[in-house]
């Protein structure tokens, strides 16, 4: 039996409800709703993906799916519930990725997109994540520095994130080159910034300018809310700015320059201070 993968199949009659259809493994059931439009003849040789139905049984559809047990790709997350998450690999029947397989936190949304393959235990299908080498063996085609490239979060480190291309390039992202927390499967949108033994490197932070507006708001709403007064100045830890304000040491004392030349803010030796605040005291 070729779980999880397409084949080729011998039409050996019709019934009411579909085809039957065989190889030397034994016989199957292709139900009329999972022919794709086609009509067969008897003694036809046709090419079908042997999958498990909602009842639990092994069946048959003629729509070639987007991944197998024997290929990769990257499949949209449709739903989810406490056993895991579930992916539309491209037939009829959506495929399980248990919870076993995902972080403690940071599941994906329905929307998002993961870089899989299909597994087969017994009579079950079930998603696999992949691995940087499992997925570097598909690569089709380099990336150039300095352009963008739509991708997808598979791998979620204290150093920073993994993404995967459409292509099945991966680049690696330091977390002070993030903007936020992010999830795995979550769409970004990532410029290469280097490329050196062999591994990709990228950013999430647009141009400098506008980023220093983002962050001096950043820095003025965490100031209103904690009273005009924070224990953060441009000596702070970068690791302790980072978990907080999601933003590099650099941008953070470029956004603390600007607040401070538009006398928004007053920088002393262990804190700072909203001049606004100052005022109404």
């Amino acid at each position: 039996m070729y779980l999880g993968l397409v084949s080729k199949y011998k039409v050996e009659r019709e019934t009411d409800l579909g085809y039957m259809i065989s190889d030397e493994t034994g016989e199957y059931f292709l139900h009329h709703n999972e022919c794709n439009g086609n009509y067969y003849k008897d003694g036809e040789i046709i090419e079908a993906f042997l999958y498990v139905d909602k009842m639990k049984r092994i069946a048959a559809t003629a729509h070639i799916p987007y991944i197998t047990t024997q290929s990769i790709g990257i499949c949209e997350v449709v739903g989810n519930s406490s056993a895991g998450v579930f992916l539309n690999i491209g037939i009829s029947r959506d495929i399980l990725l248990s919870s076993d397989d995902l972080p403690e936190k940071k599941w994906p949304e329905i929307g998002d997109k993961l870089c899989c393959t299909l597994r087969a235990r017994g009579r079950s299908l079930f998603i696999k994540l992949l691995s940087k080498p499992e997925i570097l063996e598909h690569t089709n085609g380099d990336l150039e520095v300095n352009q963008k490239y739509e991708a997808f979060v598979y791998r979620i480190t204290d150093k920073g994130i993994n993404v995967v291309t459409n292509n099945f390039n991966v680049v690696f992202i330091y977390y002070k080159h993030l903007r936020k927390d992010y999830r795995i499967g979550e769409r970004v949108e990532v410029k290469i910034i280097d490329f050196k033994d062999n591994d990709y490197y990228g950013t999430l932070i647009s141009q400098k300018e506008t980023m220093m507006q983002d962050d001096s708001l950043v820095i003025m709403e965490y100031l209103k809310s904690h009273h005009g007064v924070m224990n953060f100045t441009s000596n702070t830890d970068p690791e302790l700015i980072f978990n907080v304000f999601k933003m590099s040491k650099s941008a953070f004392k470029r956004a603390l320059g600007k607040l401070f030349k538009e006398h928004k803010v007053i920088l002393e030796d262990d804190k700072t201070i909203m001049v606004d605040y100052l005022k109404n005291k």
